[in-house]
């Protein structure tokens, strides 16, 4: 009964271990998208300035619709955060699972425990 309960757990851990590589591998390409998009974010004091120098305005505003490009930042946002709750809430369900394991691993008695009952 050990042995089945050792092996079905020993498979347990092995596929949440490959989860949370695919999770972890996951988590790092969002990290790299996200360091991505910070390096080639435009400051927007330069964005201002240069508008200011290059372009007039009012031409400026006829070629760009700002609540749409408002709107598309919101939705980016929204997703975001979505993207980062979930990332928490996969680490909140992994904390869970490995303390179920450890609990487990716990009740078990070892081979001295064993031999002296």
């Amino acid at each position: 009964q050990m042995q089945r309960d050792y092996e079905k757990l020993s498979f347990i851990s092995g596929s949440l271990q490959k989860d949370s590589q695919q999770k972890q591998k996951a988590i790092e390409m969002l990290f790299q998208s996200l360091g991505k998009l910070q390096k080639e974010k435009a400051d927007e004091q330069d964005v201002l300035a240069a508008m200011d120098m290059k372009a007039d305005k009012s031409a400026l505003g006829s070629k760009v619709d700002c609540s749409l490009f408002e709107d598309n930042i919101e939705q980016l946002d929204e997703r975001m955060q979505e993207l980062q709750s979930q990332i928490s809430g996969q680490k909140q369900h992994w904390n869970k699972v490995q303390q179920q394991f450890s609990d487990a691993m716990e009740e078990k008695l070892d081979r001295l425990e064993l031999k002296a009952f």
